[in-house]
């Protein structure tokens, strides 16, 4: 399962936030397909993962509860 650029630009509410989240340019998330790849996928999630920002359901699986 893959992102869409449109997916991935509200993850953090603009091309411009998602370029600085990447260390990349605008210019380069501009010229992404609409339907990204696994690669520019998982660079996305980790991303947003590390910020704390919210992912579509199903692309960061559940946390296991920790054993007392």
């Amino acid at each position: 399962m893959n992102l869409t650029k449109q997916q991935a630009t509200a993850i953090f509410g603009s091309g411009d936030a998602l370029a600085r989240a990447l260390g990349v340019t605008k210019s380069a998330v501009s010229q992404w397909p609409d339907e990204l790849d696994k690669k520019r996928t998982a660079m996305v999630i980790g991303a947003a993962v590390q910020a704390g920002k919210s992912v579509p359901p199903g692309f960061v699986p559940p946390a296991e509860q920790a054993v007392a």
